[in-house]
């Protein structure tokens, strides 16, 4: 029996700062988009060298918090064979977190991209990590994942009428 591919994952390494931030600024903005067929996805986030049920770093929830979305009660968790088998689409805030997704897993779906990537493909496609700077370095990091979330918003809501 096939899986049902409807998970939107953002993907980094440890899953405290980034994916999590990019996962909640998306499921903002399908909230506030209304779409019908965009309510299908659940959007999710995972790491790909971590250990499941860490908390969100404390300047990602500060940065987040500054902008009314709170994440404090994020924890992390691997990702799974299980994850990619039901991903409509993985979203890799660094290219090197899509090498370790298509060397570490199979039956990866259709739409593997950077985060970036979607926004410029011909512009930087790697986030810098954050982990260990100051609060700044978060609300950059924060704005920057931002930033590209109208463009993936667009490209799922294209994506799922060819689905």
């Amino acid at each position: 029996m096939q899986n049902k591919r409807d998970k939107v994952i953002f993907l980094c390494t440890g899953n405290i700062c980034r994916s999590p931030m990019g996962e909640a600024l998306l499921k903002k903005a399908i909230a506030d988009d209304g779409s019908p067929e965009l309510q299908k996805l659940s959007v999710i986030s995972a790491g790909t060298s971590t250990v499941d049920g860490m908390p969100p770093s404390a300047n990602s929830v500060a940065a987040l918090k500054r902008i009314d979305i709170d994440i404090s009660g994020h924890r992390s968790r691997l990702l799974t064979q299980k994850l990619v088998d039901e991903a409509f689409a993985i979203f890799g805030l660094a290219q090197s977190h899509l090498s370790a997704l298509r060397r570490n897993y199979d039956n990866l779906p259709e739409r593997v991209f950077t985060v970036l990537e979607i926004a410029d493909p011909s512009g930087n496609l790697d986030i810098a990590d954050p982990y260990g700077g100051d609060l700044d370095e978060y609300l950059d990091v924060r704005d920057e994942i931002a930033a590209a979330i109208p463009s993936i918003l667009l490209y799922l809501k294209n994506e799922l009428k060819k689905a």
